[in-house]
């Protein structure tokens, strides 16, 4: 018997891909997985649920280190403009001439 209602979850995966959301209320989620590996199979490809894992955590990787990365830029462009304003003053404040 099918269900009338949608759980919150389901709302979830929707806003997440409207088309999973479908095929899995549609088909379910264990024959999606049946057909998923007979395609697998029948073009001879490998276990490709660890390779889309390892391409997310590549992806997510370099995002992690393009992050650091930024914020490193930042307090280093930050640490040479407080070091500038300590040294103009040091030089007003002395008489420096330029």
């Amino acid at each position: 018997m099918e269900r009338k209602t949608i759980s919150a979850h389901e709302i979830n995966k929707y806003t997440y891909c409207p088309y999973q959301w479908y095929y899995e209320r549609l088909y379910g989620r264990k024959e999606l997985r049946r057909l998923y590996q007979e395609r697998n199979e029948a073009l001879s490809l490998a276990d490709s649920m660890s390779a889309n894992f390892a391409k997310g955590l590549e992806f997510h990787q370099k995002n992690y280190t393009n992050l650091r990365l930024q914020n490193l830029f930042w307090k280093v462009s930050i640490l040479l403009i407080f070091i500038a304003i300590v040294v103009g003053y040091y030089l007003i404040r002395n008489g420096a001439s330029f």
